[in-house]
This record gives C-alpha cells, structure tokens and sequence, in this order.
C-alpha cells in the first residue's frame, strides 16, 4: 500500500501548536477581568452616589419652595425644631402659639408644622433662621415673628400679614450690610469665587435662613453633617460650593434681599 507524502509527513517540534493557555496567559486574563470588575463596581457606585446627591438637592429644592411658601402665607419663617431627634414640630413657646421660643436660631427642619411628613434619617434637614427682635416694632428682624411692623390697625386686611415679614426682611438686610455676625445664621464660601469653605476666617454674607440636606456621612466622623456644618452651628457653605471629597451635604438659602424680592413678586 502506498503512503503519500502527505501523510508521512511528522510535524516538525517547532510548529507544533500548545492546546490551551499557559500560566502567563491565565495570569494576563485575570488581571484583564479583575480590572473590568473593578471598572464595573467603580461606576456603579459612582452612580448610586449622583442619585443621591440629586435626590437631596430635590429634597433641599422642595425646602426652600416650602419656606418661602409659608412666610408668604403665614407672614413669618417657620421656627426650628429643637428637638434632639427630630419630631417636625417648630419650637413654640406653648402648643397653640405661634410665637418661636426665644434664642432659638437652629434645629432641625420643622417639617409637620409646615404640613410634611419627617422624612427617613438620610433626608432629614438641619434649618437656620434669622432673628434679631427689636422693642420697636417697625426696627424688627426677627424673622420668625408674625408682627404688625407698618401701623395696620388689627382687623384691617394687611393686619400682620406678608407685608410685615418684607419690613423685618429690610431691616435684617440693613443689619446683615453692616457686618456678618458669627451670631447670626450665615454662610462661608465656596472654595471658588466666594473663597474659602472656612466658617471663622471667611464669613461671606448674612442669610434669612438656610436649609442643609445631609446625607452619607462621608467625612466618617459619625454625624451625617459634614465640614463645616455641625449641628449648633449657625454656618453653612456656599449653595454654590461643589460636592467633593469628605463632604455631600447639598445648602440652599435666601439672603432678606432675596427673600424679600421673591415675596413681593408673589403677592397678589
């Protein structure tokens, strides 16, 4: 029987080809997937995060909505709630009154009194609120007192009312032009154009209030707010300082300036 050339032919050792992989490429493959993984779980967090972060800038846009709602109807800004866990309800001088219990500047977000519900832990709001009272009614700024401020007679239909709140506003805003007092709510800057995040070194302006919305605690040192908020302080960052490293705590707030021209624009 005749072999052809073709099937006599032995592989030479130097083409033989390896079945499977070697160690080297076993090794290079896992690095490869390992790192694909950690790309995958990186971005993942890294989503989870800005939905967070977005979900409590919404949380501190519907605040500040609320706020300014109220004082429009109410003529005056909520009061804290001081409770050392939050309840919602404004720290009142006795359950029927309206009147905010005196020094009272801090606390948290009096959220039943101004018809929410207490939201879970992560969204709970740290609140400050400007009050400088006066014996003279119409040299008045705090901001928390429903007051006759212009010589309305009582029973008159602008007894009271939001147009009082726009007078205490005017006198907060000639006090806060004067200086920034450190005893008063206000805010730093916002490691920009504001200057620095530095609540002693660098006071930038007087606010009528501000709301902060803390939600991980990513500095680690067990309290949601992070630098520089704490919880009696009556300093917050810039609304415009850039969520960054060791921080996530989202601020919005009015200067009386502000306030006060939203409410003029809105009254009927």
């Amino acid at each position: 029987m005749k072999v052809s050339a073709r099937q006599n032919r032995t592989p030479r050792p130097g083409r033989m080809r390896q079945a499977g992989f070697s160690l080297l490429e076993i090794a290079v493959a896992l690095v490869v997937a390992g790192l694909l993984s950690w790309a995958a779980f990186s971005g993942y967090e890294t989503v989870v995060s800005q939905q967070e972060i977005e979900r409590g800038r919404a949380e501190a846009q519907q605040l500040q909505s609320i706020v300014r709602s109220f004082a429009l109807r109410h003529g005056r800004l909520p009061c804290p709630d001081t409770a050392a866990v939050a309840t919602g309800y404004e720290a009142l001088t006795s359950p029927d009154s309206t009147v905010c219990a005196a020094g009272v500047q801090v606390g948290w977000f009096p959220y039943v009194s101004v018809g929410l519900q207490v939201p879970e832990e992560a969204l709970r709001a740290r609140y400050a609120v400007f009050r400088t009272p006066s014996a003279t009614a119409a040299q008045d700024a705090d901001l928390t007192a429903a007051l006759e401020r212009t010589g309305d007679a009582e029973g008159e239909a602008n007894y009271s009312d939001v147009t009082d709140l726009i007078v205490a506003l005017n006198n907060a805003a000639g006090l806060a032009s004067a200086a920034v007092a450190a005893n008063r709510p206000y805010l730093t800057g916002d490691a920009g154009a504001a200057g620095a995040i530095d609540c002693g070194g660098n006071a930038v302006m007087s606010v009528a209030y501000w709301v902060v919305v803390p939600l991980k605690d990513a500095d680690g040192d067990g309290n949601r707010l992070d630098p520089p908020h704490t919880n009696a302080g009556l300093c917050a960052a810039s609304p415009t300082a850039p969520l960054r490293f060791g921080t996530d705590d989202v601020v919005v707030s009015d200067s009386p300036t502000q306030l006060s021209g939203w409410l003029r624009k809105s009254l009927p």
